[in-house]
């Protein structure tokens, strides 16, 4: 009973199937067909083009060709901007004052074309100052120094602060005056007025009362500790000579005689059962009193001025033109495309008209 009543709905479930088969072929023949119009309406647009630039060719050659005469010509007749950059270290956090004076030049050159003010400020004249078009400074941003940044900082937050405090997070949260190194950028028509200005622009962008006199108490506190480091050495040098001056007396004495009845010397950190210090003692002190004193000529020099300057403005400046301010590569680009905008309007208007007589 069973098998009759499952027999008849054979027939219906091959009808299923065959129909599922044919709207899935269905579907794929509509697909290809699609993307083969799309290929034949590209192949249309790109084929109408090349017709219409053939019939045309003599125009826009001519307008690409006049372009590039017209710009050559006013290249020419035009000044060429130049550039160099300079790299400084901020001392004594002076690094907020040289980024508003260089924010200053920068509004006097670039928007209020003050060249009088200029050539006071750098003294030039204001002939030359007027070839300076623009300042610019940027933090001189090295990975493995934010590294170190980031080490140091990570280190000193507690268990739970470490959870959040990721590289990112913290690269993110750093502003330019959290770095020493800077790069100053001059942008000027003139390549050779670097080295006029370079002395008295420095000077300018770190004049400040307050760290002027840093840098004074700086040096003095420096020439102190090495007057006292010299002494030091000169006290040192007197010991280690007595201590000699004892060693060759000990050596002229008999050599039978009784363990420690020579003269002895005693150190400040020295043991009480030492009869006589190691002179290597005396000799590695002074070499480390000499250690400082070369640490401190090196601070003298970094910290002599609020802004060291780490390399200087070239001699000369550099071209730092872009190509989009050339007009022998701008004028033939807007001279193609205002031709075919001409002739996609006059083929407009005539379809207009073709359709306005149907």
């Amino acid at each position: 009973m069973s098998k009759e009543l499952q027999t008849p709905n054979q027939p219906s479930e091959e009808v299923d199937l065959g129909q599922l088969f044919k709207l899935i072929g269905n579907a794929f023949d509509r697909f290809f067909k699609f993307i083969a119009g799309i290929f034949k309406g590209l192949f249309r647009v790109v084929l109408l083009l090349m017709i219409h630039f053939y019939k045309r060719f003599i125009w826009y050659v001519g307008a690409v060709v006049l372009g590039v005469v017209v710009g050559f010509i006013i290249d020419k007749n035009s000044d060429t901007l130049y550039g160099a950059n300079m790299f400084i270290e901020t001392n004594f956090e002076s690094t907020r004052q040289v980024y508003e004076n260089i924010k200053e030049f920068h509004q006097l050159a670039h928007e209020d074309k003050d060249t009088l003010e200029l050539a006071k400020r750098l003294n030039i004249t204001p002939t030359e100052a007027a070839h300076l078009k623009g300042f610019y400074i940027n933090p001189d941003i090295d990975e493995n120094k934010l590294s170190e940044m980031y080490s140091n900082f990570y280190q000193r937050l507690d268990s739970i602060s470490q959870l959040t405090a990721s590289f990112k997070a913290f690269k993110e949260s750093l502003n330019a005056y959290n770095f020493k190194m800077h790069m100053i950028g001059v942008a000027s028509t003139d390549k050779s007025l670097y080295s006029k200005i370079e002395k008295a622009f420095v000077k300018q962008i770190s004049s400040n009362e307050y760290l002027n006199e840093l840098v004074e108490v700086t040096l003095e506190n420096l020439e102190q500790e090495d007057i006292t480091l010299q002494e030091q050495v000169r006290k040192n040098d007197s010991l280690l000579k007595q201590y000699l001056e004892i060693r060759i007396n000990e050596s002229n004495k008999e050599l039978n005689s009784s363990l420690g009845s020579g003269t002895n010397l005693f150190m400040g950190q020295g043991e009480s059962n030492n009869l006589i210090v190691d002179e290597s003692v005396l000799l590695d002190k002074r070499m480390s009193l000499e250690s400082q004193r070369r640490a401190i000529n090196v601070a003298k020099t970094k910290n002599r001025k609020a802004v060291n300057v780490i390399a200087d403005f070239p001699v000369t400046g550099y071209d730092i033109s872009k190509w989009t301010s050339k007009k022998k590569f701008v004028l033939p680009i807007l001279l193609f495309g205002v031709t075919l905008f001409v002739f996609v309007l006059l083929g407009l208007g005539k379809y207009l008209r073709e359709q306005e007589n149907v």
